[in-house]
C-alpha cells in the first residue's frame, strides 16, 4: 500500500477531526494520522491508499479542501531504514 501526505491550509479542531473519523472510507484506504500546525494554520494528514487519485476522491466526496497530495516513504530512525 502506498503512503501519502496531504497538506491543508486549514487547522482542524479536535471536534472536527473526531467527527471526520466517523466517515466511512472505501476498502483499502486508511487515514492514519493528522499533524496540526495551529500557529501556521496548516494540517498534514497521512494516508495509506492504492493511489493519489483514491485519496483525492475521498477528500472530494467529503468536501475537504487541500493544497497538495505527496507520495511519501517513511524513514525509520531507530532502524535506520527506508520503507520499500
Amino acid at each position: 500500500m502506498s503512503r501519502f501526505m496531504v497538506a491543508h491550509s486549514v487547522v482542524f479542531s479536535e471536534e472536527q477531526l473526531k467527527e471526520l473519523t466517523k466517515t466511512p472510507l472505501p476498502e483499502g484506504i486508511t487515514w492514519m494520522r493528522t499533524f496540526c500546525g495551529f500557529e501556521d494554520s496548516k494540517s498534514f494528514c497521512e494516508w495509506q491508499a492504492p493511489s493519489r487519485e483514491a485519496v483525492e476522491q475521498v477528500l472530494r466526496e467529503a468536501n475537504i479542501s487541500y493544497d497538495a497530495i505527496y507520495p511519501v516513504r517513511l524513514f525509520d530512525v531507530p532502524t535506520a531504514s527506508l520503507e520499500p
